[in-house]
């Protein structure tokens, strides 16, 4: 129970002396997230044709007939 107690406080230890300010007291600040994504999604080669299976399925695998 102690050595969970002592991790404990190292992380929150740890957390405290992470601030936001540099070490010569200027703060920065951080970008903020902005969309990317371009509308409508398109893929590539969406519009070309499928290709077809060469075979049908179910395959008789019992073929002695």
């Amino acid at each position: 129970m102690s050595v969970l107690a002592t991790i404990a406080v190292v992380v929150v230890g740890f957390a405290g002396t992470s601030g936001s300010g540099s070490a010569d007291g200027s703060t920065k600040q951080t970008p903020r997230p902005r969309s990317t994504a371009v509308y409508p999604v398109k893929f590539p080669h969406w519009d070309r044709p499928r290709p077809r299976p060469t075979v049908s399925y179910p395959i008789p695998w019992d073929r002695s007939h």
